[in-house]
């Protein structure tokens, strides 16, 4: 068995690729490892890169600040 990995844009070309293999009797998987950021993720994260960064945090201590204020 051939396995192919094609790395897709956006669900358009997904669609299209997906309607070519199977009308080529080509089975076709998508691997569920992979996300796209929420609105409000994307917004955190801009939030956090305009801040200043003048004073360091180990990433032992910025975890368990996230634990600690959001239970994670």
């Amino acid at each position: 068995m051939t396995q192919i990995i094609i790395n897709l844009n956006n669900k358009e070309e997904e669609t299209f690729v997906k309607t070519f293999l199977n009308r080529m009797k080509i089975s076709f998987e998508k691997e569920d490892n992979d996300f796209e950021l929420t609105d409000e993720m994307k917004k955190v994260i801009n939030e956090r890169k305009a801040k200043n960064h003048k004073e360091f945090t180990s990433a032992r201590d910025f975890l368990k600040k996230m634990k600690n204020d959001h239970g994670i």
